[in-house]
């Protein structure tokens, strides 16, 4: 046999047995109104399982500060009891379709600092190749990111006014003293199609996060201040510009 030929037969089965690439985490937030993320992410999963991926969803948000978006399925165990290993994590983690799996997480507070096995160590022992994890994140919520993943790209949508730019690069800091995030996104909503509201808040924000912000592009919707359910005026171009985002990676 020629060597080349060994060379590559080798090749294809370190390709064929290779553990599976660990899932990349992904987190959406708004600092103005935390609850928004709530129809774009629903969107957005299924978009990103259209595609072809296993994405594990994750979502802070409980009946009480969902306003009227409802929860995709009815729900029994927050994931914070199989990190305490009370549940099974497919209790904690429920399948929605073959390639969507939905966990609410609410009380990730009362899980000790280190639990073993990780989060992603039981998503890579489920027997699930997951590709994603999206987390929905409460801007208002005392807990800590460590428990998802030391690795989270964040994606923040914000208002191109003042003290909309404040408040996101406040809440950016506060989640950086926590943990360094993977990397930092912004999508602009309404206002500022020129970007200059970007330029402003990555001045202010990039030297106290010591990292720099990219920027995914602008959306014209408004935050409005009504039901969730028409909440966004072109959810599918929001969607579209953060499903290119989680992709790329």
């Amino acid at each position: 046999m020629h060597r080349d030929t060994q060379q590559d037969q080798a090749s294809g089965l370190r390709e064929l047995f290779a553990p599976a690439a660990p899932p990349q985490f992904h987190a959406l937030s708004c600092p103005r109104r935390e609850a928004l993320v709530l129809p774009i992410a629903q969107v957005l999963v299924h978009a990103l399982v259209e595609r072809g991926l296993n994405i594990a969803w994750i979502d802070e948000f409980d009946l009480s500060m969902r306003q009227d978006w409802p929860l995709p399925c009815p729900v029994r165990f927050d994931l914070s009891q199989s990190l305490m290993n009370h549940v099974p994590l497919a209790s904690g983690l429920q399948s929605l379709n073959p390639h969507l799996w939905y966990a609410l997480s609410r009380r990730l507070a009362r899980v000790p600092a280190k639990v073993f096995p990780t989060l992603m160590q039981r998503l890579q022992d489920s027997g699930i190749v997951f590709n994603r994890v999206l987390l929905c994140l409460a801007s208002t919520l005392g807990r800590s990111l460590h428990h998802y993943h030391d690795a989270i790209h964040h994606t923040v949508l914000t208002a191109c006014g003042e003290d909309d730019l404040t408040q996101t690069r406040d809440w950016m800091v506060k989640v950086q003293s926590q943990q360094r995030a993977a990397s930092w996104s912004v999508v602009l909503v309404g206002g500022d199609a020129g970007h200059s509201a970007f330029a402003r808040l990555a001045e202010s924000a990039e030297s106290l996060l010591g990292q720099p912000l990219k920027l995914l592009g602008h959306v014209s919707s408004q935050f409005p201040p009504g039901a969730l359910s028409s909440a966004w005026e072109h959810p599918l171009e929001l969607r579209d510009l953060i499903l290119t985002h989680m992709c790329q990676r």
